[in-house]
């Protein structure tokens, strides 16, 4: 009798306890909704592991690009989704922070609507000039900007980029200025930097390695903890002296808030299930990215320190809001 109080109580409350409603997902497809174009590194790392995940669930998933306001219009329609699982943000850097840190008015903030359920993958970024410039190394890059002050150009895809702000972290830490031009997206960024339009850049061994490969860019640094496999000469942030100068392109899974934590539960271990699979981690480091799952509170925390550490440098590099 007590029994079926309780339940009655919890039906009354809101619906099912959380382990059947864990239970019971998925019910049907869900929907991962990316928000860029199709064909970019968020894009593609969702379709690698739409498979693997859908088999982890058993249901099937389906990818939908909604790409404008710098990927803010795809989070705010997953964050007003019903808290169910079966519509789930891919986030990356800019929309589900950096985007909403650099707006009057927000539509968001990430640790109000969404509830953290994996990281996909984390990507490598370059720091690279064009071949014409002379310098061979950071040091020398450092010296050119303190010879030239606000000479230099760089070009980036936009305020609300990690390599906007990958760029203004490493001008802090040393002491030099340049120019930004801003682009809309990395592609049109690193056409005009191998054509020579702009300096420099700060963008994803994805879009840029074929360049260095092929002569067209010079590789200055690695701007995470470790070198690339794929171009194994060229040093970290850290060797060239700068190891405050770090920063990656995550990508990763996230809920509605509301979303019961055992379903967000079932849906983090189905995307740890995937990303252990050894093709998928090919697939992934094919892209220039490693395979990076964790538990729902694990990316919690990274998010909040990646919060705390961009919107400290917001303060410090004096990066203004725009409209």
């Amino acid at each position: 009798m007590l029994g079926r109080a309780l339940l009655l109580c919890a039906v009354l409350a809101g619906g099912l306890p959380q382990p059947a409603a864990a239970q019971q997902y998925p019910s049907r497809t869900i929907t991962f909704v990316v928000p860029y174009a199709p064909g970019g590194n968020v894009d593609v790392s969702a379709r690698i592991l739409q498979a693997g995940i859908g088999n982890a669930l058993g249901q099937p998933i389906v990818v939908e690009n909604r790409a404008g306001a710098g990927g803010t219009i795809a989070g705010d329609y997953v964050a007003r989704a019903a808290p169910d699982g079966h519509t789930i943000f891919v986030g990356s850097n800019g929309p589900v922070m950096l985007g909403p840190m650099t707006m009057p008015k927000p539509p968001y903030r990430w640790d109000q609507v969404f509830a953290p359920v994996s990281m996909l993958a984390v990507a490598t970024n370059m720091l690279t000039v064009r071949t014409t410039l002379p310098v061979k190394s950071v040091a020398d890059l450092v010296a050119y900007a303190k010879a030239n002050p606000g000479k230099l150009t760089v070009g980036n895809s936009g305020g609300a980029s990690i390599n906007h702000f990958m760029g203004e972290l490493f001008k802090l830490k040393a002491g030099i200025t340049w120019a930004e031009v801003a682009y809309r997206g990395n592609a049109p960024a690193i056409n005009d930097l191998v054509a020579g339009h702009v300096d420099m850049g700060l963008q994803q061994l994805l879009d840029t390695l074929q360049h260095i490969q092929g002569g067209k860019l010079r590789a200055l640094a690695v701007l995470g903890p470790t070198r690339a496999p794929a171009i194994p000469d060229v040093p970290t942030m850290a060797e060239a002296g700068y190891p405050d100068v770090q920063g990656v392109t995550w990508n990763g899974l996230l809920a509605p808030k509301a979303t019961p934590t055992a379903v967000v539960e079932r849906l983090s271990l189905a995307v740890r299930t995937a990303l252990a699979t050894p093709a998928v981690k090919d697939k992934l480091a094919a892209l220039g990215s490693e395979a990076r799952a964790n538990t729902p509170e694990e990316f919690q925390r990274f998010l909040e320190a990646d919060f705390a550490k961009w919107g400290a440098l917001m303060k410090q590099a004096n990066i203004k809001v725009t409209e």
